[in-house]
């Protein structure tokens, strides 16, 4: 069969069809199939493949899971069972998958047209998933974003119809047109007039009206332009939805209405701010009542502790140094099974006894020459031990 020339081509909207097997093969991914016609498009320029079921003459079905287009242009049917040479078989497609991906097609098709009309970049990755994601060539703001959204949602209410062609060597010499890399032979020209004209092997709504709504969701700064998250159609409606839900259930949790849940959560982010330096204080406070209980320059201070963070650790550590309380000081803060440990000396470099701690503890850790800190998988009075073993100076 010649490029371009098979049913999900010719009809789109072909949802079941009649076709020959020409073969049937057991393969690392099932059985490849090959029939002599098809409405299941396979996985290509950007745009994943369709799935469904081929129904035997005998009235069993076999699942596609997968449809390729191989080296030599056929396209396999990738099937969880095999099909009789020479039978006539039914195929189904999964329309709301495929509906799914021609929705996001073309929306992606009018957002990378309008980019490229306004700032002249280009569209230099594409992928489907459970977002359309694409990268382009130069940098854009959030703001300038929202206007290509609007225009681009401007243009699928206008309801224009999306035009397939296949314009000749000469024809095509004069068609200005969007494509990834150089093309040869026969080219397939996907146009929404006024908006894109671009080289596609993609199935596409037929209006832009049927893709419904388009939603940019996130962009981030990648390869010195942008990569961003949007959806058309069904799948923008199910996020939208999805996100309103949550933004319902924060507000009733923040008792704010859904306007304001950002005032919200930046009142319980200042409050929490607060409580959390105030108890940052209290925490100091007692460590620096408890140094204040021990003996100056002991040889070597342990300090085995219940419910401190990795970071009041450290800090009860440092305290009991400035406070020139031990020569080495050790502070020990249990974290489930494991000690988190954080040893320091002002005047002894640490490291070496780190090594034969963690070597006998069943340690992982390191630092510098003045602090090290890590985790000891063993229980407290071995740990104690080994210790004074390792660091009585």
């Amino acid at each position: 069969m010649k490029e371009f020339e098979e049913l999900f081509y010719r009809d789109t909207y072909a949802k079941e069809f009649d076709a020959k097997v020409i073969s049937s093969i057991k393969g690392e991914k099932g059985w490849e199939v090959i029939l002599d016609d098809t409405a299941f498009y396979p996985e290509g320029g950007g745009q994943e493949a369709d799935h469904g079921t081929l129904k035997m003459m005998s009235g069993n079905d076999v699942n596609v899971t997968d449809v390729r287009r191989n080296k030599t242009g056929e396209i396999v049917h990738y099937c969880d069972g095999g099909l009789k040479e020479g039978d006539t078989v039914h195929g189904s497609i999964d329309w709301d998958r495929r509906f799914d991906h021609m929705q996001n097609h073309s929306g992606e098709h009018i957002v990378s047209g309008i980019i490229h009309e306004h700032y002249g970049y280009e569209n230099v990755g594409f992928h489907m998933g459970d977002m359309i994601m694409i990268d382009v060539s130069g940098p854009l703001s959030w703001k300038q974003l929202a206007e290509v959204e609007k225009e681009a949602n401007e243009t699928i209410y206008a309801d224009l119809p999306i035009l397939v062609s296949y314009p000749d060597d000469k024809e095509l010499a004069q068609i200005t047109y969007r494509s990834k890399k150089e093309l040869t032979g026969q080219v397939r020209i996907v146009n929404v007039p006024g908006r894109d004209i671009c080289a596609c092997c993609g199935t596409h709504d037929a209006k832009t009206g049927e893709i419904g709504i388009i939603k940019f969701f996130s962009m981030i700064n990648y390869k010195g332009g942008v990569r961003i998250w949007m959806a058309s159609g069904l799948k923008a409606l199910g996020i939208i939805s999805r996100r309103t839900d949550q933004d319902i259930e924060l507000s009733h949790m923040l008792a704010s209405d859904t306007d304001h849940i950002v005032d919200a959560l930046k009142k319980v982010k200042d409050e929490s701010a607060a409580k959390d330096r105030r108890i940052t204080e209290l925490v100091n406070s007692r460590f620096e009542l408890e140094a204040g209980l021990l003996p100056d320059k002991a040889p070597l201070v342990i300090r085995f502790e219940e419910g401190l963070s990795t970071v009041e650790t450290r800090r009860f550590c440092e305290c009991l140094l400035e406070n020139d309380k031990g020569i080495c000081v050790a502070v020990l803060s249990r974290q489930n099974k494991s000690w988190y440990y954080v040893i320091g000396s002002r005047t002894v470099d640490v490291r070496p006894a780190g090594k034969a701690l963690n070597a006998k503890l069943q340690g992982r850790g390191g630092g510098s020459a003045e602090m090290i800190q890590g985790t000891f998988a063993a229980g407290q009075s071995e740990i104690e031990n080994v210790l004074k073993e390792e660091l009585n100076v």
